[in-house]
């Protein structure tokens, strides 16, 4: 057999009966295609820190909360489903009960570096345990590079053909070999279309994990990005600068979509903060986004709106959200005879980098003066806000949240207390729900006695 032009991987394999476990080499080519179904090793985690602990405490009474909750937080810094791996720690461990060459002290939660009567490496904490494991998932996943300031702790971190397993299910046959049972499935090919592999096996786990409490629907996430901030200012013109007007925006466009379609929103910057542009990706596959929007003004002598997508995208996805923002926002601009410079394609790193549709958005130019005029005027930036805001809650499916009526007797009893003194500080007429704190009820029962016993002002 000839191994010329073929790509080769080397990992472990435990033996589901004796526990043990020894290198394998395998042609990593060959198996890439065999995967039937998918479920994507990146994302975010939708089982909570309290479901995935009383799942597993079912059966480990002793199991430590604190290695699901690093689960969580470090898989949401990587983008990878930390719900999923735990899923894949319970498999590898035995319930985290551990009995074989790997020891509870050891902080290795998925056998790394283990062999037959060799126990693997071992990581000062339970962070370093999980986020070993976690990288060595990310490696496997995506070939995108590790998130700003973290360094590499998986020791096999660098044997990995970066990116060749994106799925749990593409795990079989590198993360585990042979990964499916030799005495049941002729092939991989087999297991693999009878679900039962190394990446069913985690799944079939998590299904159980989820299933033991229901998990809230989660709506996906979209990322507000305002562009440049801090040291970069961005263009500037006639007194104005960039950064300050993509924030204004920004959080403008947040307010629309949390309050208006209760959307769930997170902002790359929301002060004035240098913010890289590999970062601002790295923060919204961390995230794990549905959507990413970045919010700039243009510069360089034209005037108008244009937006834009990765090169080759526009006839997908991608393409179709961007044609409804971007009509969305043309629909306001053109009531103020703004021009309309097109949909466009471009290389842009946080447009290249990111792992969800994106599009960003090029509102008007600051160096022309019928467009300045515009970008000046505050009422003129909340609306385009607002339909930068429509627009992609459009993109996103997303309608309007009906607004409760309040009754009029809540108001006119709040007005009376207003207009009586007792209350004093505005912020309470938009609580009309929520009950006073002790300290406000004293207050104005010492003011009504007051008043009522003349001591106080009618």
């Amino acid at each position: 057999m000839s191994y010329i032009g073929a790509r080769w991987d080397i990992h472990t394999y435990r033996n589901g009966e004796t526990g043990i476990s020894c290198p394998i080499l395998h042609d990593v080519e060959e198996v890439r295609t065999m995967a039937v179904s998918q479920h994507p090793i990146m994302g975010a985690s939708l089982a909570s820190l309290d479901v995935i602990t009383a799942f597993i405490r079912k059966v480990n009474p002793s199991f430590n909360p604190e290695i699901a909750r690093q689960f969580l937080t470090v898989g949401a810094k990587y983008g990878v489903r930390g719900d999923v791996a735990v899923a894949q720690s319970i498999h590898e461990t035995n319930w985290f009960r551990f009995g074989g060459d790997v020891k509870p002290e050891q902080n290795n939660f998925a056998g790394i570096g283990a062999t037959g009567g060799v126990p693997g490496n071992s990581f000062p904490t339970i962070k370093d345990g999980v986020t070993a494991q976690i990288q060595h998932l990310f490696a496997y996943a995506t070939q995108k590079p590790l998130p700003a300031g973290e360094a590499v702790v998986d020791p096999r971190f660098a044997l990995v053909t970066r990116g060749i397993a994106p799925n749990w299910e593409d795990l079989a046959g590198r993360w585990a070999v042979p990964g499916y049972d030799r005495s049941k499935y002729a092939s991989l090919q087999a297991a693999l279309e009878a679900g039962e592999t190394y990446g069913h096996s985690i799944l079939k786990l998590y299904d159980g994990m989820t299933a033991a409490a229901p998990v809230p629907t989660v709506k996906p996430l979209i990322v507000i990005d305002a562009g440049h901030g801090g040291t970069d200012s961005g263009a500037s013109g006639s007194g104005l600068l960039e950064k300050n007007l993509t924030l204004t925006l920004a959080l403008q466009v947040w307010d629309r979509l949390v309050n208006t379609y209760g959307a769930n929103v997170k902002l790359t910057r929301s002060t004035d903060v240098f913010v890289a542009l590999s970062d601002r990706a790295n923060l919204a596959n961390g995230w794990g986004a549905a959507y990413f929007v970045s919010i700039h003004i243009n510069a360089g002598g034209g005037e108008g709106f244009e937006s834009y997508v990765y090169p080759g995208t526009s006839g997908g996805v991608t393409g179709q959200k961007r044609t409804i923002v971007h009509d969305t926002i043309v629909k306001y601009l053109s009531t103020l005879k703004v021009v309309d410079r097109g949909k466009k394609e471009a290389d842009f790193a946080v447009l290249r980098e990111t792992g969800m549709s994106a599009v960003l958005l090029e509102n008007l130019f600051i160096d022309n003066a019928a467009d300045v005029s515009l970008l000046g005027d505050s009422g003129v930036l909340t609306n385009l806000a607002n339909a930068i805001g429509d627009g992609v809650a459009k993109a996103m499916g997303l309608n309007p949240e009906v607004q409760p009526v309040i009754p009029a007797w809540k108001t006119e009893g709040v007005d009376w207390l207003y207009e009586k003194g007792l209350l004093t500080d505005p912020a309470w007429k938009d609580k009309l729900d929520e009950p006073l704190p002790l300290w406000a009820e004293a207050v104005i029962l010492k003011r009504l006695y007051d008043l009522l016993s003349g001591d106080g002002t009618d």
